[in-house]
């Protein structure tokens, strides 16, 4: 297992991120306990994770997506969203 201390691992936290993905062993040492870093499988709109993560029954949980739906759909029709094309100028925000 490889291990880096806090620092180290935020400086690289997306290369790590991808050998953890790959299944390459990851440790973050913190005081003095390692932290494995290692991808979790999760059902986005799952009866429990909806529960336990936000409080929602499934049923508010689909209002909830079809109300943003419908409100990006009408910010789009009215032309609120600009689409990204290319590179970024942070100068176009000012």
């Amino acid at each position: 297992m490889k291990t880096l201390t806090v620092t180290q691992a935020r400086k690289n936290l997306g290369q790590l991120c991808l050998k953890a993905g790959r299944g390459e062993m990851v440790g973050i040492i913190s005081g003095h306990q390692i932290f494995q870093l290692k991808p979790v499988q999760v059902v986005a709109w799952d009866d429990t994770y909806v529960a336990k993560e936000y409080g929602l029954t499934t049923e508010e949980a689909e209002a909830f997506v079809a109300r943003a739906d419908a409100e990006v759909s009408r910010k789009e029709k009215r032309g609120a969203y600009t689409r990204f094309k290319g590179k970024f100028d942070p100068k176009s925000l000012a």
